[in-house]
């Protein structure tokens, strides 16, 4: 995405206004960019670098051009040669471009047992050239990864996935490390698994929809437990598949550990989560955790985590009802899928300030996906094990 300036030069000095100044790639009709009778030649550049070239010729009486290629790809790695050619003489010489990508925060989810621990899997993408990815303590020593994989995205960049069995033993927060070796530079993000057991102990809390943030277009029940889209038509159809549509909790949390369960049903969309009290409630936002939206939503038939980019999540059955598991203290925000009594993902963050339950029945459109969400109502037994 950024610039390359790979310069050359003539020596001794001398013009090359009249020369053909010639940039290619392994071949001699490879090529980047052609200067030749005294213009740039675009129609001979190879289609994969035509609009992203530019001959730098303020200094080319002295014999010095420089090549500046824009938005650079991964295929752009590799040998140049720089060609310049008089009606005497001709000469070369040549370059290596190395190409570098620092890819995402690494995202960090809970994703079960495992061997009589836990599962944790550390998922980081658009990287370039492929990185390495460690598991590490609080004293830096490298740990033990149970699976580690690379894989390439559309792009030619690679995501990385390494996942680590934590132990009830372990006690411990842990870092996972994701490098770029050819820059020298990682992205890090940590996780605590201090309390992790076999079951988690929740504590049901009872919430209700607050009718002062939700968008006009939205209908709740007299009881304030169910939301659903109003039968309406607005003149910008799109507006309906966008996640702006929404209603948060009438309950803030400034800590402690909070649980509650919404039935999503048959629904072919759905945004659950936490934000905070002081998000913008106007125009569209981007729903991630460094705007203050921590949430996991059903769209397009792929469940997500809306992480910066996104995290696509393997769900095996469809939930009916989505639990919502709040540690304050912890810095986590944890989804259930009660139907099969497995966990979707974890938030890992530092939280401040005041949080509220976020929900929004997703997209509407012609009547498509008109049932409501429904807060499930807190069992007479408070306390139980809803969802290990």
């Amino acid at each position: 995405g950024g610039e390359a300036i790979l310069s050359c030069h003539l020596s001794p000095r001398m013009s090359a206004e009249n020369m053909e100044v010639r940039w290619f790639r392994s071949k001699y009709f490879e090529v980047v960019h052609l200067y030749r009778d005294g213009q740039d030649q675009y129609g001979e550049h190879m289609l994969e670098y035509q609009g992203r070239t530019e001959l730098l010729k303020d200094d080319i009486t002295n014999g010095r051009v420089s090549l500046r290629i824009h938005n650079i790809r991964p295929s752009d790695n590799g040998q140049y040669t720089c060609y310049f050619e008089s009606s005497v003489s001709y000469e070369e010489a040549f370059m290596e471009l190395q190409v570098a990508g620092l890819g995402s925060d690494p995202v960090i989810s809970v994703e079960g047992h495992q061997d009589g621990g836990i599962r944790v899997v550390c998922r980081s993408s658009r990287w370039y050239p492929e990185p390495e990815a460690q598991w590490r303590d609080l004293q830096g020593k490298i740990l033990p990864s149970a699976s580690k994989e690379i894989t390439p995205e559309a792009d030619s960049l690679f995501q990385t996935e390494i996942a680590i069995v934590l132990t009830e033993e372990s006690n411990q927060k842990v870092s996972c490390c994701v490098t770029n070796l050819r820059l020298n530079q990682k992205r890090e993000s940590a996780i605590s698994i201090a309390g992790y057991t076999d079951s988690v102990t929740l504590s049901p809390v009872g919430v209700t929809l607050d009718p002062d943030t939700a968008h006009p277009n939205l209908v709740l029940s007299e009881d304030q437990k169910h939301v659903r889209h109003a039968a309406w038509d607005p003149p910008n159809k799109s507006e309906g598949f966008e996640h702006d549509i929404w209603v948060l909790g009438t309950e803030g949390f400034t800590g402690g550990r909070r649980y509650w369960e919404v039935e999503v049903g048959g629904k072919t969309g759905w945004y659950l989560g936490v934000c905070r009290e002081s998000v913008s409630r106007k125009g569209k936002v981007t729903l991630t955790p460094v705007n203050g939206y921590w949430v996991v939503c059903l769209r397009a038939r792929v469940y997500q985590a809306l992480t910066s980019p996104s995290t696509s999540l393997p769900v095996s059955i469809r939930p009916s009802r989505v639990g919502i598991f709040l540690d304050y203290e912890a810095g986590e925000v944890s989804f259930y899928n009660v139907t099969d009594r497995s966990r979707i993902f974890t938030f890992t963050d530092t939280f401040a300030g005041t949080l509220h339950p976020y929900f929004s029945p997703g997209y509407y459109v012609w009547g498509k996906n008109a049932a409501p969400l429904k807060i499930c109502p807190v069992p007479a037994q408070a306390g139980g094990n809803l969802c290990p």
